[in-house]
């Protein structure tokens, strides 16, 4: 079987033959064939991909179906933050949250915990490094689907559409429960069953509740919400440059993690700050930032070379413009978005203060969008 697999339970014996399992071939295998690559099923094996069939359209990518996996594509979007170029992955605020009358109010949204290994104290940090790493180990990019060096995270929800579409409850943030690495062996933990009664971290605890046969215990969380937005684990997520593929890996802007022993794929926006509405914390509001976009921009004239026109602006268009870009303490990867009547479309405006003291019209749209700016 592939060597990912040996390096974390010795030699395992593929009985069609010997194959290396790549992120593509994890998802074909999880999907059926006449071959199974999951004979010997005991303890945490990894499962397979997960199955991207009822995910709401927004996580499949653009042309993505679910029935069809991998041929979406996550497409970043340009803008700027006081004129320093900036880039992020928008996606739509949909089903139950779209419509409700607050949609940043956190008591009607469902935040499933999400299990985080060796938490950063601001913003997030990459799959840890503290866990048990197989000796020598080197990444192989044909063979290894994840890094057996590092410790992905473990969520316990998958992306939902509901039936008619339209009212899913899915949205892509999680409440954070702090893990600590003592010695877990890397990409050993895969399921909240398992990392629950593991004694190789330390990680704290609800008890089950009482009158549940067989109930195990749940994590606290640490009242920190995070955006991570889980996706078709085949999709192209497109990067505006090499800078933004990872230098041992060569793969983009998505971060791996687990959920019941399946691989999954998701998009790391970083924590969302919140607001008190009510005393003693029992309204959390999720803080945004403003997005503003221009309504009319210049594009070039298909039928007078070098020369421009004017047509209509939208979001996503390269000329976005965001209050905070991740790192700054007011960051949010939540957008409300406004758009302006540039004073000059040919000189576009370059920062919010520029739009503020300059635009003729500034119109509140009254939208929501995840403005997701990976690391």
């Amino acid at each position: 079987m592939s060597p990912m697999l040996k390096s974390l339970r010795g030699p395992l014996q593929d009985p069609c033959h010997t194959r290396h399992l790549t992120v593509a071939a994890l998802l074909l295998a999880s999907l059926g064939g006449a071959c199974n690559p999951y004979e010997r099923r005991a303890g945490e094996y990894l499962a397979g991909s997960v199955d991207p069939i009822k995910f709401p359209s927004a996580y499949l990518g653009a042309g993505g179906r679910g029935n069809r996996p991998g041929g979406g594509t996550f497409q970043y979007a340009n803008g700027f933050v006081r004129g320093t170029p900036v880039v992020y992955y928008p996606l739509p605020f949909n089903g139950r949250q779209a419509a409700a009358s607050d949609p940043l109010d956190l008591s009607t949204l469902t935040t499933p915990l999400a299990y985080v290994f060796d938490p950063a104290s601001s913003d997030t940090a990459p799959d840890s490094d503290k866990c048990a790493k197989p000796q020598d180990y080197v990444f192989d990019k044909v063979a290894d689907a994840v890094r057996y060096d590092r410790q992905g995270n473990i969520f316990t929800k998958l992306p939902v559409d509901s039936d008619p579409v339209g009212k899913t409850t899915y949205v892509p943030i999680v409440k954070e429960v702090v893990v600590t690495s003592n010695s877990n062996p890397c990409q050993g933990l895969k399921s909240e069953a398992a990392l629950v009664k593991s004694l190789d971290v330390t990680v704290n605890l609800a008890p089950p509740p009482d009158g549940v046969a067989n109930a195990l215990p749940t994590g606290r969380p640490s009242g920190r919400y995070l955006a991570y937005a889980i996706i078709d684990p085949a999709a192209d997520v497109q990067p505006p440059d090499k800078s933004m593929l990872d230098p041992v890996t060569g793969m983009g802007p998505q971060r791996w993690g687990w959920f019941q022993q399946y691989l999954l794929a998701y998009l790391d926006g970083g924590y969302i700050p919140l607001k008190i509405l009510q005393p003693g914390m029992t309204k959390l509001q999720m803080q945004s930032q403003d997005l503003y976009y221009p309504d009319t921009i210049a594009v070039d004239d298909p039928e007078n070379p070098g020369t421009k026109m004017l047509t209509d602006g939208d979001i996503g268009m390269g000329l976005d413009l965001m209050e905070y870009k991740r790192g700054e303490g007011n960051y949010s990867p939540i957008c409300r978005v406004f758009s302006f009547t540039p004073k000059d479309p040919m000189v576009p405006e370059q920062s919010v203060a520029e739009v503020i003291a300059n635009a003729d019209v500034v119109t509140d749209t009254k939208q929501y969008v995840y403005c997701l700016q990976t690391k």
